[in-house]
């Protein structure tokens, strides 16, 4: 399995792909459900989800171009943590340039 690379393969027109990636599966749907919402009428998303990287090879000429990786962290959550910190090295250092962001949920109010 190769390195995901940001721009291995030819842009979607009019199409924005995000790939949300970690170990809690609920949260990244409903993420996932967030973003396609609010997205709703004035851009066109895709939302992909996986449980970490690499992304299987079987399925590399159907999929599209990848334009944002979230990497979603529980803060309630060692392997949450784990997943996140296994993926990192499967990702080509070019994401790294604005298209990569980390999101930590689960932290609750402050007292």
């Amino acid at each position: 399995m190769a390195l995901l690379r940001p721009l291995d393969k030819l842009p979607t027109l009019d199409v924005a792909t995000i790939l949300l990636v970690g170990a809690e599966e609920k949260l990244l749907e409903q993420l996932g459900e967030a973003v396609l919402r609010e997205g709703e009428g004035s851009a066109k998303v895709q939302v992909h989800v996986a449980p970490g990287l690499p992304l299987p090879a079987d399925r590399e000429c159907l999929r599209p171009r990848v334009d944002l990786v979230v990497f979603v962290l529980s803060l309630h959550s060692k392997h949450s943590l784990r997943t996140v910190e296994a993926s990192l090295p499967q990702l080509d250092a070019g994401f790294f340039l604005g298209k990569v962001c980390f999101l930590a949920s689960g932290g609750g109010a402050l007292p």
